[in-house]
């Protein structure tokens, strides 16, 4: 996709079939102001590094150790019942 400047309302833009999928740059026309915030999205979620509940997430994560094996953490492997489960 070319670079192609889109306007409207987010409501609108946020629709757009066209745009699933593709990296955008937003910018951001305050009309109270005049001013703009420029703002670069793709389709993975940004945390604020700064957000304690993120660094502490974090923080638990590091203290864990890392699986290179499957884990079955399905619904039915967490709750389901198992030939050797003592209830």
């Amino acid at each position: 996709m070319s670079n192609r400047v889109i306007e409207g309302a987010w409501e609108d833009v946020v629709r757009r079939q066209d745009l699933q999928g593709h990296r955008v740059r937003v910018i951001v026309l305050d009309e109270r102001n005049g001013a703009a915030t420029t703002t670069t999205t793709t389709s993975e979620p940004i945390h604020d590094a700064q957000d304690p509940w993120v660094k502490q997430l974090r923080e638990w994560a590091a203290n864990h150790p890392t699986v290179s094996h499957f884990v079955d953490d399905s619904r039915e492997g967490i709750y389901g019942g198992t030939l050797d489960d003592p209830r």
